[in-house]
């Protein structure tokens, strides 16, 4: 090598600048790391069930077997890489410590979204205002999910490592680069099937490039107007190929596509206003504007890979939330999903910083991304009166201004059309001020500050609800967590309970409690609980069940009693030992809820009970009794209603289905529950096991009486009373 070359060569940096260079942005990352883990520490536990329940049993699998399952049934299909990643931490000496570290892991691996976002901002703008875009990125109200057991904090940052790849990719092709930009899809889909999307992503970067390659434009200068209608006629049928082949391969995309198209464009906007909102709105008016960029940008190869990318990242993952959206409508509930949008925040930031380090844009752009952000900002439902909104947490700052500053949803909605024209106003000025000018740098620099202090705010209120939701819950929860786990010294435990509808007590037992292992319930409500469950049938009228559960230990909950030693009690749990032999029921008051009322359903108008007493050899002479009660519902006197009650009693029977049953009929009472008042009755029972069945009709929904409520069930009466009661005694 020549002297001369070699002194043109640039010194290569110190190992002091090296690490100078690189402190802003580790900086960054461990600030607002700090930030989210001392919000994880305050959120006592988990809330979004059945999610982040079913992704630690699959970690809990894996870390105990190395295969995913739930309740000790293998786990069908692929398990997400989340699974994997949490799988340690459930080898740590309690459960309690287990959440703690999950916690942590996640908030510092969503946070870690900063270092791509960064790598992916250093393609188009200078070092300062990449650290501005990326440390935005992770100042955003999607942060709020990083304490969450679920896909998303680890879906964002390798989302974002997936675009900033994809676009190396388009940059310079090569097979090295493909073939990372490939196998951060696949990680990415394996993270959250969502992000299969990434693929499109690619795809379509992929083919714009060979489409606008020299080769491509050679070939073109040749084609006849009869060419280009067969091109466009040729396109659109492999797009309906495409659709088709999708259509068949998802339920989801056939029905939405076929049956409720229409929706896809509302959801689309309620999803992209969210996502403005929650940003600050200016990110998407100027990121989206910034994205058109005069052609003699696009001749550099790394602006044009970026804007290849982003464009197409946009229109598939807005599309996506559309489609999902409008399906969720259709099999579930009416959401704002915003929560699939997220990863479009790092790239929405840097094209932001685009505009800032290299000019708005063109006009045209402006105009057209100013009236798209005003229509999603105006459309998208605000959601105030649900706090806090897991679906889309970029509602959290509107929520903010209704519940802390008492603002009206229509002055809400008001201020967000004021946001979004001072946002134009600053494009604006950023388009006439001289690039370098101290005006120009004010102006740039307050509005990120701003900015940045607008998704923060937003991500603190969206935090601090989910905090609060979860202190709700956790008020009611038996102390400690894990009472189960120190009373059977981690054997095997079953829940056995009936009338299931709040699952919530059942779900943060199991969290805590590794040592359940199934859930079963005696009336089929454990489908309320989701995951394998299981309804056993009665082997025999001394309450025998079977099959036999494998367990150490039952859990009996919600009026189940066990013919079994009691090893611990917890308000309505009761915690038996059956030594890993079958489950022999002593009595079961069946159709009681957890508030006490007995109640019908849309299908079946009728209030249902039964109570069923197995174990008789210890029973003195005695009567059975109900008592019903209304005298907690007490309507205004035109409104009131009576229940007509009829009870029969008779010797326990099993019937076709396996299931208990009145044998015969030995005696049947009738008497009226009417409203504000409590009634009952007394029967003679069998000398045998026996079963007692309680009807009521008719009911009555509480929110048809008094609009004032919410309780949508179609309830009887509360009982009070439903069992043996000697004569003595």
């Amino acid at each position: 090598m020549s002297t001369s070359r070699a002194a043109s060569r640039e010194p290569r940096p110190d190992f002091l600048s090296r690490f100078l260079s690189v402190v802003p942005i580790f900086a960054v990352y461990f600030g607002l790391a700090a930030l989210y883990a001392w919000q994880a520490s305050r959120r006592p536990v988990p809330t979004i069930f059945t999610d982040e329940l079913e992704l630690t049993q699959l970690a809990r699998a894996i870390a105990e077997t190395g295969e995913p399952a739930r309740r000790g049934v293998p786990y069908e299909g692929v398990a997400s890489l989340v699974a994997y990643v949490l799988a340690p931490v459930w080898w740590l000496s309690s459960a309690t410590a287990s959440w703690a570290a999950a916690k942590l892991i996640l908030v510092l691996a969503m946070t870690a979204t900063v270092f791509p976002a960064y790598g992916l901002a250093r393609m188009v703008v200078p070092k300062w205002y990449a650290l501005a875009a990326a440390g935005a990125s992770v100042a955003v109200p999607a942060l709020a999910y990083s304490p969450f057991l679920v896909e998303e904090p680890l879906a964002y940052p390798v989302s974002t490592l997936g675009l900033w790849l994809i676009a190396r990719s388009l940059e310079l092709p090569s097979r090295g680069r493909l073939a990372a930009a490939v196998g951060i899809c696949v990680i990415a889909v394996l993270t959250r099937t969502q992000l299969a999307i990434l693929f499109a992503v690619l795809v379509l970067g992929l083919g714009w490039n060979a489409w606008q390659s020299e080769l491509a434009r050679r070939w073109r200068t040749q084609w006849t107007r009869w060419d280009w209608v067969g091109a466009v006629t040729l396109a659109l049928g492999v797009a309906f190929v495409l659709m088709a082949a999708m259509g068949h391969a998802s339920t989801a995309w056939r029905n939405t596509m076929l049956e409720f198209k229409y929706r896809i464009f509302e959801h689309a906007s309620w999803a992209f206003g969210a996502l403005a909102i929650g940003v600050g709105v200016l990110p998407v008016l100027l990121g989206v504007a910034a994205l058109a960029r005069p052609k003699s940008e696009t001749r550099n190869l790394s602006t044009r890979a970026f804007i290849t990318t982003s464009v197409a990242a946009v229109a598939v993952f807005v599309a996506y939330a559309g489609i999902k959206g409008a399906y969720n409508s259709t099999v579930f509930s009416t959401l704002v999903v915003e929560r699939n949008l997220i990863y479009l925040c790092p790239i929405l930031f840097i094209s932001t910083a685009l505009a800032f380090a290299r000019g708005v844009g063109r006009g045209w752009a402006v105009a057209g991304a100013t009236l798209a952000t005003l229509w999603v900002i105006t459309v998208v439902p605000l959601r105030l009166d649900q706090y806090p909104y897991y679906e889309a947490h970029g509602l959290a700052i509107a929520t903010f201004a209704n519940r802390e500053l008492g603002w009206s949803e229509g002055i809400i909605q008001g201020v967000l059309v004021a946001v979004c024209v001072v946002s134009l106003a600053v494009v604006v000025a950023l388009k006439l001020l001289r690039r370098g000018s101290t005006s120009f740098a004010a102006v740039a620099a307050g509005a990120a500050v701003v900015v940045v202090a607008w998704g923060l705010t937003g991500e603190v209120y969206a935090a601090r609800g989910e905090r609060g939701f979860a202190e709700q819950i956790d008020r009611n929860l038996p102390r400690p967590y894990d009472w189960v786990e120190e009373a059977t010294g981690g054997g095997s435990v079953v829940v056995l309970g009936q009338q299931i509808k709040d699952a919530t007590g059942i779900w943060l037992t199991e969290f805590f409690n590794p040592s359940v292992r199934k859930v079963w319930s005696l009336d089929g409500s454990a489908v309320n609980v989701g995951g394998p469950i299981l309804t056993p049938d009665l082997d025999d009228v001394d309450g025998t069940l079977t099959p036999v559960p494998g367990t150490q230990y039952v859990l009996a909950v919600n009026g189940v009693t066990l013919q079994a030693p009691v090893v611990a009690q917890r308000e309505n749990a009761v915690l038996y030992r059956i030594g890993g032999g079958p489950v022999q029921l002593r009595d079961a008051l069946v159709g009681r809820q957890s508030d006490g009322w007995m109640a019908g359903t849309s299908e079946d108008p009728v209030a249902r009970a039964s109570y069923t007493r197995y174990d008789v050899s210890k029973d003195e002479p005695g009567l059975a009794v109900v008592r019903l009660t209304r005298v907690g519902w007490c309507p205004d006197p035109s409104a009131r209603t009576t229940g007509r009650v009829t009870v029969r009693i008779g010797p326990v029977g099993i019937g076709p289905d396996k299931q208990p049953r009145i044998e015969r009929v030995t005696e049947t009472r009738r008497f009226d529950v009417p409203d504000c008042e409590a009634s009952g009755t007394t029967l003679s029972p069998p000398k045998v096991p026996w079963r007692m069945e309680i009807t009521l009709s008719p009911t009555f929904v509480p929110r048809e009486v008094d609009p004032s409520r919410s309780d949508n069930r179609r309830l009887g009466a509360v009982i009070e009373r439903a069992g043996f009661q000697p004569l003595f005694g």
